[in-house]
């Protein structure tokens, strides 16, 4: 297994796409970041995260899909999978090896994407008073789990499908309309979905009044509620491992008695 994941790390630091699709998507959530920070009246990054809570997944999303296409299901072209049975290691090591370190790399890489608005806006602009600064830290930070979550049911996907273009389009799909589906969940969010989870995560409980000044007529008041419960931090971690270990177990299940070629 520790050969399987040299080779796989070779891989990952030789694969010129993927590098450059990672800083692509750092950059363009700096440039997102930037033109959303100070527009309106309600300035500042909490605000702007608040009201734009899929800036912190939408491309994560997309991002998960390239690395788990990649490290499940890029050798599928050349058959290396075949070559790596011959060489005496077992379809378990196989799949839990690519798995494992798609749900690990896929997860830290996605985490750390989430923070890139965090950090570029408190770097041109100010925080606000909008949220909580330590409250949204800690919701990113759990942004792992349901990651790690999604990522296992994806390779569990493309061991089966044999195909990484078909994952990788799946993830650009779900990017382009995350922000229609988290509209439409609006009311809906839960634990047991990884994208409504993520949803849960960024869903910012916040009420507005309005009021009439006499010089400045009429004026909006905004509030926030960033704090998270303990129900939903103990329950994202435990649903999103225990559908870790299922993905994993059922795709090794279907994977074992597969014809690899």
């Amino acid at each position: 297994m520790k050969n399987i994941i040299k080779s796989i790390i070779y891989e990952l630091l030789h694969s010129k796409f993927l590098i450059r699709i990672y800083i692509m998507l750092l950059l363009f959530m700096v440039l997102v970041t930037a033109l959303n920070i100070n527009t309106g009246e309600k300035k500042g990054t909490s605000y702007m995260l608040a009201d734009n809570p899929v800036i912190l997944y939408q491309f994560g999303i997309f991002l998960l899909s390239i690395i788990v296409g990649t490290i499940c299901g890029e050798d599928y072209k050349d058959k290396v999978g075949n070559y790596e049975i011959l060489f005496g290691h077992s379809r378990r090591s196989i799949y839990v090896a690519r798995t494992l370190f798609a749900c690990i790399v896929s997860g830290i890489l996605c985490t750390s994407l989430s923070f890139v608005p965090i950090i570029t806006g408190n770097i041109i602009g100010q925080w606000g008073n909008g949220l909580s600064l330590s409250h949204v830290v800690i919701r990113n930070l759990l942004m792992i789990f349901p990651y790690v979550r999604l990522a296992a049911f994806l390779a569990m996907i493309t061991f089966i499908i044999k195909n990484n273009y078909i994952i990788m389009a799946s993830g650009f799909f779900l990017m382009m309309i995350i922000s229609v589906v988290d509209a439409v969940m609006e009311n809906g969010r839960s634990l047991y979905l990884s994208i409504f989870n993520l949803g849960l995560l960024t869903d910012y409980q916040g009420w507005n009044i309005y009021n009439i000044d006499p010089v400045s007529g009429i004026v909006e008041y905004n509030s926030y509620d960033s704090s998270i419960s303990t129900g939903n931090i103990v329950g994202t971690i435990l649903v999103s491992l225990i559908m870790t270990a299922f993905y994993i177990f059922m795709g090794y299940t279907l994977f074992r008695r597969d014809d690899i070629s």
